[in-house]
């Protein structure tokens, strides 16, 4: 493989330990040109570990990473993280207080000269729309303002990774959305890659190109948020991407399997045999209500959410409870029947 040619990002079999636990366990990950991946997992799962071995702040128990075709680190080699060509961005922003917006941003550009720190330092305040708040100190800025401060610094020396540490958490909900949509786009626009570390899944889905779920040290499962959502390969991940409804199943030809909602037919061939038991998952939105006086179930609860309401019901038969989103408004205690829309049915194993 030739260096143009070689992905972004390379981690082969890469293992960390703390005082002796381990906290990955032979990763292995690749990122290509122009992509945004993230890793996404709960706390502990070592999705930070990762991105600090990546950029060098942590030493690999074992393994090999290369960016962009060059080694930075293997069993006898290990080169420093400002050697590395990465940028990265940290959830608290990491600026210095006592510095001007400008001082910050060609702090890692002191080595050049004056006249190319200017050329620099106008280029990407004007990526980030600062250009007027040059001047202004950190505590003059707002955190959407800060975080694009912090962008800019990362983006002032061209490196070749971009590193991102649960950038937009300490945002306010209407500032993160918008600033995810915008430097999405920038990344996209420039040809940058970058890892994005974060736990929130509503983040990753809106970010990421790729994801990939972290699960005791792992990687559980590696795909585009509609992969992952749609077809989790276990119940960590599916449960750990959104709401799911689990039911008893019993396959009854290639395509169906028979539950409590009646038999319901897949898009794709099942790869279980006849008469094999399993449990379906059901996200919310994949369940529709109608009301009927002969219905199978019940409104139990329900919360309004704006544009859907999100809503329980009892199956009638066996007070079976499941969780459902809804566009038309009913009430508790309406009595409806239940369908599901047609998809590629997910099962899994009892455990």
């Amino acid at each position: 493989m030739t260096l143009s040619s070689s992905p972004a990002l390379r981690i082969s079999d890469l293992h960390c330990s703390y005082a002796g636990v381990d906290i990955l366990m032979g990763l292995d990950l690749s990122l290509g040109k122009n992509e945004i991946l993230c890793l996404l997992g709960p706390s502990g799962c070592g999705k930070t570990t990762t991105l600090k071995l990546i950029a060098g702040l942590l030493p690999p128990t074992q393994g090999r990473i290369e960016i962009n075709g060059n080694v930075v680190d293997s069993g006898e080699f290990n080169l420093a993280p400002d050697k590395r060509n990465v940028g990265m961005i940290f959830q608290d922003y990491a600026l210095f207080p006592h510095l001007t917006v400008t001082d910050n941003v060609v702090f890692s550009l002191h080595k050049q000269s004056k006249s190319k720190q200017k050329e620099k330092l106008d280029y990407v305040l004007n990526l980030v729309n600062l250009t007027e708040f040059a001047d202004r100190y950190p505590h003059q800025l707002s955190g959407g303002q800060q975080q694009r401060v912090a962008i800019a610094r990362a983006l002032a020396s061209s490196p070749a990774l971009l590193l991102l540490d649960e950038p937009f958490s300490n945002i306010d909900s209407q500032v993160r959305h918008h600033l995810i949509e915008e430097m999405r786009g920038l990344l996209k626009s420039h040809n940058m890659s970058a890892i994005f570390v974060t736990h929130s899944k509503e983040e990753a889905f809106a970010f990421a190109d790729r994801l990939a779920v972290f699960h005791q040290g792992k990687i559980e499962q590696l795909g585009t948020p509609s992969e992952l959502y749609n077809q989790p390969a276990t119940r960590f991940v599916a449960d750990f991407l959104g709401k799911v409804n689990y039911l008893d199943a019993v396959v009854v030809d290639d395509y169906s399997v028979q539950t409590a909602l009646g038999i319901i037919r897949g898009k794709h061939k099942l790869t279980a045999a006849v008469g094999e038991q399993k449990l379906l998952a059901l996200r919310p939105q994949q369940l529709n209500l109608a009301l009927a006086e002969r219905g199978i179930a019940v409104i139990s609860k329900q919360q309004f959410l704006g544009m859907t309401t999100h809503c329980i019901i009892t199956l009638i038969d066996n007070n079976m409870a499941l969780s459902i989103s809804m566009q038309q408004p009913m009430v508790i205690g309406d009595v409806v029947k239940v369908t599901v829309e047609n998809h590629e049915l997910v099962l899994f194993d009892h455990d």
